[in-house]
């Protein structure tokens, strides 16, 4: 169990335990398929990514399949953050279109067994920049939003600390690779707190929609 459950699949746990909780009952299907997106997640990592790497010492193409449903998923909730302020789907469609084809692009060339960083590194990106387009439609709207019980807010929050973060820790890997605190990597440490940031933040966003839903009821 202890090599099951380590920092990061024990946030992811609690995470999905809190979308359980809270999104169950939500009728908008965004937010309920933040519940599937999360069982996926502790599926890929704690069983299916272990049972193939013990069978067959390589399962980075179960993580190759994963970040396209991360990519699909991520893009299909910034759409529906966006979408309160404009329409965003010829926005979210050439991001999605740009991610894709490299995807597919560096499978093509480098097959399914060789973990797709380049898509990883790309989609990052991407998503980062939707992230500050939505602060910057947050901030010039007529409409001043209560942050502090906002749902979106928190949710595309914490997709900006994670994939930019995520950016700085590809930029700089060796040298993150290279320092350690202790018996780990600052580079281990760094992913370890992203990882808490992201999924901290999804829980108390799925905990500020349940109150947002109460509210409206």
């Amino acid at each position: 169990m202890s090599a099951i459950l380590s920092p990061i699949t024990t946030v992811e746990l609690l995470c999905l335990t809190t979308a359980t909780v809270f999104l169950v009952k939500d009728k908008n299907l965004f937010w309920r398929n933040n519940i599937a997106y999360l069982i996926v997640v502790c599926l890929t990592e704690m069983v299916i990514g272990r049972y193939v790497s013990s069978k067959y010492h390589n399962n980075l193409w179960v993580f190759n399949i994963f970040v396209f449903f991360e990519a699909s998923f991520i893009s299909y909730g910034i759409y529906h953050c966006l979408n309160k302020y404009t329409n965003a789907k010829v926005l979210l469609a050439i991001g999605t279109s740009i991610i894709y084809a490299f995807y597919f692009g560096f499978i093509i060339k480098n097959g399914i067994l060789v973990f797709n960083q380049v898509v990883v590194s790309v989609m990052s990106v991407i998503f980062v920049l939707y992230c500050l387009y939505y602060y910057y439609l947050l901030l010039t709207s007529e409409e001043v939003p209560e942050i502090s019980g906002n749902p979106e807010f928190w949710w595309l929050t914490a997709v900006l600390f994670y994939y930019f973060g995520s950016t700085t820790v590809n930029l700089f890997l060796k040298l993150f690779m290279s320092i350690k605190i202790g018996a780990f990597s600052i580079r281990y440490i760094i992913l370890n707190v992203l990882n808490l940031i992201l999924y901290g933040l999804w829980a108390y966003s799925f905990i500020c929609r349940a109150k947002q839903r109460k509210s409206l009821s």
